[in-house]
């Protein structure tokens, strides 16, 4: 079977270059070597595109990973600005375009740590804007920190009985990295838990339904062993669905 194209939205932020601080689409590679190794093919889609193009683009692509990035706009989901740090209403608008398109064309999804809040908010979900804290399983980030020692910071996750997540790990709960400070508060009526935190965070959901779309509030593209099982079952449902309209 032909190598099935996944679209990838990108993180637009502003990095020091050549020509000084530029504003720039970034993936990064962990993202794309991932979708390589789980024999599929990354297409970025740059973030800030009219929500217009969304279906266009799905309807090129056989799935859509939403990877991580900024925090979602408040008032994307009804609320006022309270404890986000960086937002762009423009790529949100545009990525839940690229869901409701994805939903509407039977295209699977993989959302990634902002992919699991931008898919709650999509489908009528809302977010807690900050989530760490004294005493609770996420702790607070602490700016200026070695990049490293957030990447060794582990927290508890257990599965629900008959999950996605359950099946692709073979085991009822794994120790994830800890890589966000917000995380689903009200979670759309849409949407199935699919893994909980010891502080009572959800930390992984899926669609009701036929469309098979999963969100994970950890970042399993920078972890192995069974972590890679996630890209596996999401090829395996990109396949299926190739399968079922060939």
């Amino acid at each position: 079977m032909t190598r099935p194209l996944v679209g990838v939205t990108a993180w637009r932020r502003t990095l020091d270059t050549f020509y000084g601080p530029d504003r720039l689409h970034t993936l990064a590679t962990f993202y794309a070597d991932s979708i390589i190794e789980a024999g599929m093919t990354p297409v970025m889609f740059p973030g800030g595109q009219s929500p217009e193009d969304a279906e266009r683009l799905i309807t090129a692509v056989d799935g859509l990973l939403l990877s991580g990035g900024d925090d979602v706009d408040p008032e994307t989901y009804g609320e006022e600005n309270s404890a986000s740090k960086h937002s762009s209403t423009d790529v949100d608008l545009f990525e839940i375009a690229l869901i409701k398109a994805a939903r509407e064309q039977g295209k699977p999804v993989l959302g990634i740590c902002r992919g699991l809040q931008i898919l709650n908010v999509a489908l009528g979900g809302t977010l807690t804007q900050e989530i760490t804290g004294e005493g609770e399983t996420h702790e607070p980030f602490i700016s200026g920190t070695d990049p490293s020692i957030w990447e060794e910071r582990r927290h508890v996750v257990r599965f629900q009985n008959d999950s996605i997540v359950a099946r692709a790990y073979g085991i009822d709960e794994a120790k994830v990295n800890t890589l966000h400070h917000q995380g689903v508060e009200d979670l759309a009526p849409d949407l199935i838990v699919e893994a909980v935190a010891d502080d009572g965070l959800i930390e992984a959901a899926r669609c009701r339904g036929d469309w098979w779309a999963l969100g994970v509030q950890w970042h399993p593209e920078r972890m192995d062993g069974e972590h890679r099982n996630l890209f596996q079952i999401f090829r395996e449902a990109v396949q299926a669905r190739m399968a079922s309209t060939a």
